[in-house]
């Protein structure tokens, strides 16, 4: 059940969202919101302080609590349900454990410059090391290299040569969005597998493994972007098992890692033999304000990816900032990195519980939706009848925006039609109100 503090926090964002309090307005005294919401005086005055934190009031001595300026903060507004965006709003964290981290990161190295090699703070990578180790992913410094998050990485080992010499590049259908939009834009040989709710078909994979001269394979296995699922611990160890009989690598992206909902998962790389599987990583789904990841290297391809990463330098820098490094290190030292994981987990938890709720109702006009999800996503698959593109666009129109299903298909033949769903920055009430208008619009077509 959500706290008091933030039921009233959450009020009076709709509040200013419905235009009901403008800038510059008085809000109610503590004592009257004490009364109003039968709480205690220290939960309407925490309610108020992470409004403070978040800048959405201030406070001015002796005269109270007022709305603070709006600023503009990107493309979709305010009254907008942005079902669309994969990326946590910086407002919902817990901005003082921020501050701290950042103040203490920058007395630190406050006399240090960032150097131009391509591996990142050692300090960091020793950390990292530990908190690896967490997950099952057992590896030493010297294999951890810091960049600027997945994408990044993508294009790296797009460009780097790999022992076995192949060229074609294997990628689950659907998958990441970003990625396959560089994959479009470049020359290089990309074929798919089909991926659904119950995984990838093994038989199939080891066909192309052995057919195809398959470089590598992309993966996702857990959080998968957009469907939500997670593959199997059976399929996630015969996956590391063909790597290896057919001199495959893989390209295991587990970027929500931190996100621990499932204390039994242990990634591919834990099943491998470590020579075969380059584990990717971000911090930036969970630490917005920072872009910032990591691979985790087969100790053999070490020198051709410093290389590689060497070269790219004269184009575009490939490490994170010295003070991205070196905030996440004291979140990483202070283990503030746990308590904010934590705190994601249970959210993501308690929308689930609103969304799966409320899906049940798209169901009963035949939309499909896929079960057993997690992380933010979720995909809806649409009835025949419907056209995804006009569906879009009116949902668009009532200030609802979603991800259209084709973005995520680099192959026409393995798509399926539908939408995908975040509630990576949505409200318990955006869920509600959101799935409402998507019912309303889904039902011009049947």
């Amino acid at each position: 059940m959500k706290s008091i503090y933030m039921i009233i926090a959450d009020d009076i964002n709709e509040s200013i969202q419905k235009g009901e309090l403008k800038p510059g307005a008085k809000l109610p005294s503590i004592r009257t919101l004490t009364n109003k919401y039968n709480c205690s005086k220290n939960s309407v005055i925490k309610a108020y302080e992470t409004l403070k934190n978040n800048h959405v009031i201030y406070s001015s001595p002796k005269s109270g609590f007022f709305i603070a300026e709006t600023l503009d903060r990107g493309q979709f507004k305010r009254d907008t349900i942005n079902f669309h965006s994969g990326n946590t709003v910086i407002g919902n964290m817990n901005t003082e454990d921020l501050k701290h981290c950042l103040k203490w990161a920058s007395d630190i190295y406050k006399n240090y410059s960032l150097e131009s090699g391509v591996y990142g703070i050692d300090s960091l990578r020793d950390k990292l090391v530990t908190h690896l180790s967490n997950y099952q992913i057992f590896t030493s410094r010297d294999n951890i290299f810091i960049n600027m998050g997945v994408c990044q990485t993508l294009s790296t080992l797009n460009a780097l040569e790999f022992p076995n010499k192949k060229t074609t590049i294997l990628i689950e259908q659907p998958t990441y969005a970003m990625y396959m939009e560089g994959l479009k834009n470049s020359d290089t040989h990309v074929i798919g597998i089909e991926r659904d709710e119950n995984g990838i078909d093994l038989k199939e994979l080891e066909r192309i493994f052995k057919e195809e001269s398959i470089k590598f394979f992309y993966v996702i296995p857990q959080h998968h972007n957009p469907l939500g699922t997670t593959l199997s611990k059976n399929q996630r160890k015969s996956i590391a098992k063909l790597a290896k009989k057919y001199d495959v690598y893989i390209v295991e992206d587990d970027y929500f890692s931190c996100i621990d909902e499932n204390k039994n998962y242990d990634p591919i790389f834990s099943y491998s033999d470590r020579k075969h599987v380059f584990y990717i990583s971000s911090f930036s789904k969970i630490m917005p304000w920072m872009r910032i990841g990591f691979i985790v290297c087969p100790t053999s391809l070490i020198e051709a990816l410093r290389e590689c990463m060497h070269k790219i330098h004269f184009f575009s820098y490939p490490t994170a900032s010295l003070l991205s490094q070196a905030t996440l290190e004291i979140y990483l030292q202070s283990k503030l990195l746990y308590k904010h994981t934590s705190l994601i987990t249970a959210d993501l938890k308690n929308k689930y519980n609103v969304l799966n709720e409320n899906l049940k109702s798209l169901e009963s006009l035949g939309v499909e939706v896929v079960k057993e999800h997690s992380g933010f996503y979720c995909y809806l698959k649409l009835p025949e009848l419907v056209n995804e593109d006009i569906l879009v666009k009116e949902l668009e129109k009532s200030k609802v925006i979603v991800g259209h299903g084709k973005r995520f298909y680099f192959d026409d033949k393995f798509y399926k039609k539908g939408i995908r769903l975040s509630i990576a920055s949505v409200s318990d009430n955006d869920i509600i109100k959101g799935i409402s208008i998507i019912e309303e619009k889904l039902k011009m077509f049947i």
